[in-house]
């Protein structure tokens, strides 16, 4: 996208609109045009182009678990970071509307006092030429900045732009934190599954090692047999414990998504269930759809809008400022005579101030505005490219890791025949004990990877939904 700067002006037609509305110096803002492809390199199904594909708001709901949902739930109501973003869009508003106000005349209630006197001083003596006197005034004073040349309507075009930028962000926060709940909660089960496989494999171990005793003290065996037994035995426990600490580190990191105290969510997740699955009916919206709902780009064109808003304020403060100024109200020497009809008082003026000496100055913020204008346009050229990247990528990694766990459940059905066929021969002398443990490693193995593999699977069915900026 290219753009032009250059100083300009839209005015109105009547004269009294010229005088009061006028003109906006500074460019016009118009949405920069994204250059998405007609389709997605790595998606297997593509959308059709005649029909919108809405991104499902709710696509958690295909691993059907309920703990899950309720997960979900909690998370959007105690997340700190949804709230954060909240907080962040009432204080956005705030400034809108400061800047919104600013456009009004003010008026205030004034009342006030004086005494003076006329005095002239010859050296260090003062002489009062007359007698010193009162004067008290109440009324109303009100003023009034012309915006005759937009800067204040500017302002308030970057400050509205920033508001709704502040929206989008916290819809952002949302899209981020029902993913990493949903994350989270796979890795919980994953590691669930892997201290199962641990235990199941250190009962194993225990009956190897009693068997290998058991012959190593009738002579039919050696003790390296029962030694290596029993060196397995402690490998397979020490990593039952390391997956304990993870899945510890992860009901933890759920607390914190939730808003809960530590333990809150091990309440929840305690119960053992197995690692969530999809129903591959992955919704694939087309490119310029995601370009166009993801928050995190809707945020950089937002910032872009407010960029080139303030670089109208810049331009407008080369220009005069315009002030209008009355009053209207009682003015007298006497308190007692303040409210009487011959106090009547009024004044109406106006001050016009043009910054003439200031010229190098003001230039300088109006390069560094243009330059903060061409940066939040390359963000957001980034931000285009990071969510195009982003949904080929989770696509790529979807689909690998389904040819991925294919492969993995062949792999651990044969470790398992293996296993079999190595006790057999062991048994029969016909072969020695290290078989059998290479044989029980690799079936430790590829179960541990089929667990990895369908908790991957999960993931990268979340992080499709999460890079097409679903859930919000």
């Amino acid at each position: 996208m290219k753009q032009k700067y250059k100083i300009y002006m839209t005015c109105g037609i009547s004269g009294m609109i010229i005088l009061l509305a006028s003109c906006k110096v500074g460019p016009d803002y118009h949405p920069p045009s994204a250059d998405t492809p007609k389709s997605w390199l790595s998606a297997k199904l593509q959308p059709d182009s005649d029909k919108k594909t809405e991104i499902e708001k709710g696509w958690w709901k295909h691993f059907n678990d309920p703990v899950l949902d309720e997960l979900i739930d909690k998370g959007i109501a105690g997340n700190f970071d949804l709230k954060i973003a909240g907080a962040r869009i009432e204080e956005a508003r705030a400034t809108r509307e400061y800047a919104k106000e600013d456009l009004l005349p003010t008026a205030d209630v004034k009342a006030d006092g004086n005494r003076q006197a006329n005095r002239i001083a010859f050296g260090n003596t003062p002489f009062d030429l007359a007698k010193p006197f009162n004067t008290f005034e109440a009324g109303f004073d009100a003023s009034w900045e012309l915006d005759l040349f937009g800067g204040k309507r500017r302002a308030l075009e970057a400050d509205t732009a920033l508001f709704t930028a502040e929206i989008y962000s916290r819809d952002d926060a949302r899209v981020q934190m029902l993913a990493e709940i949903a994350r989270v909660y796979v890795d919980i089960r994953r590691y669930q599954a892997e201290i199962a496989i641990a235990d199941d494999t250190v009962k194993s171990a225990e009956e190897t090692v009693k068997i290998t005793n058991e012959r190593f003290e009738n002579g039919s065996t050696s003790k390296l047999d029962f030694l290596q037994a029993t060196t397995e035995l402690m490998q397979v426990k020490s990593q039952a414990i390391a997956y304990q600490n993870l899945l510890a580190q992860s009901e933890y990191q759920l607390d914190l998504l939730l808003g809960k105290n530590p333990g809150e969510a091990h309440k929840i997740v305690s119960a053992v269930k197995p690692i969530p699955t999809g129903d591959d009916k992955l919704v694939i919206a087309a490119p310029a759809e995601v370009i166009a709902k993801r928050p995190d780009v809707r945020v950089a064109e937002r910032k872009l809008a407010a960029s080139t808003a303030k670089h109208g304020v810049a331009i407008a403060k080369l220009y005069p400022d315009i002030s209008l100024s009355g009053f209207i109200g009682t003015l007298n020497t006497n308190s007692d005579k303040l409210l009487s009809a011959t106090s009547k008082s009024w004044d109406f003026g106006g001050t016009l101030l043009w910054p003439i000496l200031d010229y190098g100055r003001l230039s300088a913020n109006i390069k560094a505005a243009k330059a903060e204008e061409k940066e939040a346009l390359i963000t957001y050229q980034k931000a285009v490219i990071n969510a195009l990247i982003d949904v080929e990528r989770s696509l790529t990694a979807y689909n690998k890791e389904n040819e991925n766990s294919e492969l993995v459940e062949k792999a651990v059905a044969e470790n398992q025949n293996t296993v079999d066929i190595a006790k057999q021969r062991y048994n029969a002398g016909i072969t020695s004990f290290t078989d059998v443990l290479d044989a029980e490693r690799n079936l430790y193995t590829a179960q541990t990877k089929l667990a990895d593999s369908n908790a991957n699977k999960a993931q990268d069915f979340i992080a499709v939904y999460k890079s097409l900026g679903g859930g919000w």
